[in-house]
């Protein structure tokens, strides 16, 4: 029986730059060293084993995403510097 280590496996600075920081935008690139083979992100398996609940654990963090947000106050404070652009 083999087990692998997820923590270890998303941690790669090989496959993952900067691996101990959040950023979701590594993600985006869809030639990036992320994207480059769908079992580098182990979470829900992959091949013939893969998690038979990954679409649906997928849209019902989305759901509580969407909640979320729509529950948050969205007032904006307004500083000194809200009017500077960068």
């Amino acid at each position: 029986m083999v087990i692998p280590c997820f923590y270890r496996s998303l941690r790669d600075p090989e496959v993952y730059a900067n691996p101990d920081e959040f950023d979701p935008s590594r993600w985006l690139d869809p030639n990036g060293p992320a994207q480059a083979n769908p079992r580098n992100y182990l979470v829900f398996g992959s091949g013939p084993h893969k998690c038979i609940g990954v679409e649906y654990a997928m849209m019902n963090m989305a759901i509580v995403i969407a909640h979320a947000v729509s529950m948050w106050d969205w007032e904006h404070v307004k500083t000194p510097l809200s009017e500077e652009v960068e």
